[in-house]
């Protein structure tokens, strides 16, 4: 599988599939938004969305802020999931940043947190997409995370 950025179009079928989008969304799209896909072939099998942005847990440190990850069904448990986040994270270092977080639905905590995220705040309904989430942040210099993050 190959690691490529992509238009957001090309992650929205499988962001219907796996989020379950009815509509297109896009949470900050434009003014630097970049979506990472593993491609197999000539299909999109897993995505994150990302752009530079504050972290409301941590106003004063530089973050980058991902979102709607989602990986198809025939590629979970595979690594993919890992695999974007330790890219998303690489960027996020090479652009200077501390800390990568998202807002993550309560089915997706669990991962983020094997991944080396903590949970911060209290659980709320996200606007955009009635679920219940949580943030989830990752503090890029904590020793081991890279290991976390590809090894499992």
């Amino acid at each position: 599988m190959e690691l490529a950025d992509v238009a957001a179009a090309a992650t929205y079928r499988l962001r219907s599939e796996v989020l379950g989008w009815t509509v297109p969304a896009t949470r900050i799209d434009g003014g630097g938004a970049r979506h990472l896909a593993l491609v197999d072939g000539d299909e999109v099998v897993a995505a994150v969305s990302h752009v530079r942005w504050p972290c409301p847990d941590e106003p004063e440190v530089a973050a980058r802020y991902f979102w709607a990850m989602a990986v198809g069904a025939a590629y979970q448990r595979r690594g993919c999931g890992r695999r974007l986040l330790a890219a998303v994270a690489d960027l996020a270092r090479t652009c200077g940043e501390q800390v990568m977080w998202a807002d993550a639905r309560e089915s997706a905590v669990d991962f983020y947190v094997r991944c080396g995220a903590r949970v911060a705040g209290e659980p709320y309904v996200d606007d955009g997409t009635g679920l219940t989430v949580r943030h989830v942040v990752f503090m890029l210099g904590r020793p081991g995370l890279d290991d976390v993050l590809v090894g499992g």
